[in-house]
């Protein structure tokens, strides 16, 4: 079994929807990845066009035990959130990227860097949405 670090580079957004009639949303991202878990900072007033330029770590075992779920072992999830001053944050989207494929090539390669990929968030108000994601994985070790 290897095991690596998978980095993943958290740009921006655009396109998200507002859960409020009047004001901005403060957009924030939860990415998991097996059992760990990150919050991105708030993106305080900066709408449906976030920026958080923020690098997140995941410790990355491959391959998995045989007798563990590997897709969710594979999966990393983003979750968008709309955070709230006085209320439960609002839900905003997500997506699930599965990441098999790239840590093979991570480990076949000893190193892999994808750049910068966009992805489409699947939100509650629209079943396809315009949405997007901006992420890289940096490195596989």
């Amino acid at each position: 079994m290897t095991v690596g670090t998978m980095e993943v580079t958290l740009f921006g957004g655009k396109g998200l929807l507002s859960t409020h009639l009047f004001g901005r949303i403060d957009p924030y991202v939860v990415i998991q990845y097996g059992n760990e878990e990150h919050t991105s900072k708030i993106a305080h007033g900066q709408g449906s066009k976030p920026e958080w330029n923020e690098r997140f770590k995941f410790k990355v075992h491959y391959p998995t035990d045989a007798g563990d779920d590997n897709q969710r072992k594979y999966k990393l999830l983003l979750q968008i959130m709309d955070h709230d001053k006085f209320t439960r944050d609002d839900y905003l989207g997500q997506t699930t990227i599965y990441v098999k494929e790239l840590l093979e090539l991570g480990v076949e390669n000893g190193k892999l860097n994808l750049g910068v990929m966009m992805k489409k968030i699947n939100t509650r108000w629209r079943k396809a949405s315009t949405s997007c994601y901006t992420f890289e994985f940096a490195s596989y070790n």
